[in-house]
């Protein structure tokens, strides 16, 4: 198997090559027409996320692809910039966007303590905002009538998480948190907390991490004083592979089982030997085997790009938030932000990971939220066959928690 820092040289080359630039100046588009739209694609092409950046830009081309860069009688104008998953430098470059390219509609960027820098550049400017992160935020107490969640709720993830851990390991009684510590680990831990007594489970400590941690022997030599039935992980991309590994040199895995309790899925389970893999609980907004003739679509045109690699979760946020906005672009016939917030509002249908709703109170989507667990290396049926789907909850987050108040008004 190619390494991964070179699978993904090649996919951002690849994704390059069908027009994006990440340097951030240039937009592209189709042949002009009577009306024009442009859309930011906000991704990390540098920083602690870059990895992830050209497969979310992927994931959103290939739903404009499949329209051609059209919706609603309008040509789309594409654009990008890099976040660097640094929240003033995201903003200010959202801004300069809204400012030069007149951007109506914004994806991304990834990381949640980005998002909520640049969900307030977009309630000022009154551009329609869709994002996909592990805050609750978005959707709760910093809600706001320009901004959409497209990813599961914290707690809906969270609790399918514990849910398929006990089912799995029914004698388990405690568990220990690694959390990376910034609003997407701050949120799924609250959360954690609060669950793990309805499954019988104890929460016997939790260690913070920054961003683009790589060292965790203190952290798992504490940990395994404790003696924990599990790692519970509220951390991503290679802070998650670096953990794993290193839990698995100093013999917690394969012995006991680690979750990786908000996933990337394709891009953090490909990082890892198959012996790392194992006894894995992973749970994520996305999976390529998901069966619906929408994701068999996906994944073929993704495939054709990247070589045969099958997407995660990353190219599948892309993906999602782009085509949530061009499902309401053509309900609303209109390129206008307001009338394309307000199609969304309280849509239900089938996509490609499912169903879904868009609750109108706060503009989180309401769908799936997938549970995995890994394959051992002999039943595998090819090189990327690293998991099955275990579970699938799409259990919305009970009202009484939510703290989004008032979605406010155009």
């Amino acid at each position: 198997m190619k390494s991964f820092k070179k699978q993904i040289r090649n996919l951002a080359v690849t994704s390059l090559a069908v027009g994006s630039v990440f340097a951030g100046v240039t937009g592209y588009a189709t042949k002009a027409s009577a009306e024009e739209v442009s859309v930011l694609g906000l991704w990390p092409t540098s920083g602690p996320y870059a990895d992830v950046g050209p497969l979310l830009d992927m994931g959103a081309q290939i739903a404009l692809e499949e329209v051609n860069y059209k919706a609603a009688g309008a040509t789309i104008k594409y654009i990008t910039r890099d976040s660097e998953t640094k929240p003033g430098i995201a903003a200010r470059r959202a801004q300069g966007a809204i400012d030069s390219d007149n951007v109506k509609f914004m994806v991304g960027p990834w990381s949640s303590g980005v998002g909520l820098a640049v969900t307030e550049v977009a309630k000022k400017n009154k551009v329609a905002y869709y994002f996909s992160g592990g805050t609750e935020d978005i959707s709760g107490k910093r809600c706001h009538k320009y901004a959409f969640q497209w990813a599961a709720n914290a707690w809906t993830a969270m609790d399918a998480n514990l849910k398929i851990f006990k089912q799995a390991n029914p004698d388990a009684k405690k568990i220990y948190l690694f959390v990376v510590d910034y609003a997407f680990g701050w949120t799924l831990q609250k959360y954690v907390e609060q669950l793990a007594p309805n499954y019988g489970l104890e929460v016997v400590g939790a260690d913070r991490h920054p961003l683009g941690h790589r060292e965790y022997s203190s952290f798992i030599t504490k940990a395994m004083a404790t003696d924990p039935d599990a790692i519970y992980m509220i951390n991503f991309g290679l802070d998650a592979i670096s953990a794993v590994r290193q839990l698995h040199n100093f013999g917690f895995t394969p012995k006991k089982p680690v979750v990786l309790s908000w996933s990337s899925g394709v891009e953090e389970l490909i990082q890892m030997e198959p012996e790392m893999r194992s006894n894995l609980i992973v749970g994520t907004n996305y999976y390529y085997t998901v069966d619906t003739p929408e994701n068999k679509t996906f994944v073929a045109a993704y495939k054709k790009k990247s070589g045969g690699v099958p997407p995660g979760y990353g190219p599948g946020a892309g993906y999602g938030v782009m085509k949530m906005f061009l499902t309401g672009m053509e309900a609303a016939n209109s390129t206008d932000p307001v009338k394309v917030i307000t199609a969304l509002e309280g849509m239900k249908g089938k996509n490609f990971v499912g169903d879904f709703m868009i609750n109108a109170r706060n503009h989180q989507t309401v769908r799936p939220y997938f549970v995995l667990k890994t394959k051992a290396k002999a039943d595998m049926k090819d090189e990327y066959d690293f998991a099955e789907i275990v579970d699938v909850s799409s259990t919305e987050q009970p009202g009484n928690l939510n703290e989004c108040e008032n979605i406010g008004t155009f």
